[in-house]
C-alpha cells in the first residue's frame, strides 16, 4: 500500500522473513527509481537543472537491526 502526499511518500507492508529485501524497502527502490527515471526525462524538468533526489527511512528501533542486517550486509545491498 503507497500513500502519496506532495513530496512524501509512506510504503506499508507486511514482512516477509524469506525474502532477501523487505518488502517497504523493495518499495521505496521502485519509488526512487522512478523519481530518478523521471529526473532523467527532460520533458519533466523545470530550469534543465538536475536536482538532488533524497530518501530517508524511518524504521521502528526494533526493526532497525534487520534492516541492517549482520554486519550491514543488508544495508549495504541497498
Amino acid at each position: 500500500m503507497i500513500f502519496v502526499h506532495i513530496d512524501q511518500v509512506m510504503v506499508s507492508t507486511k514482512d516477509e522473513p524469506d525474502s532477501s529485501l523487505p518488502p517497504a524497502v523493495d518499495g521505496l527502490l521502485r519509488v526512487h527509481k522512478r523519481l530518478d527515471g523521471l529526473e532523467n526525462d527532460f520533458s519533466h524538468a523545470s530550469s534543465g537543472v538536475a536536482r538532488k533526489i533524497s530518501t530517508k527511512l524511518l524504521v521502528a528501533a526494533l526493526q532497525a537491526g534487520s534492516l541492517t542486517g549482520k554486519q550491514g550486509g543488508t544495508i549495504k545491498s541497498i
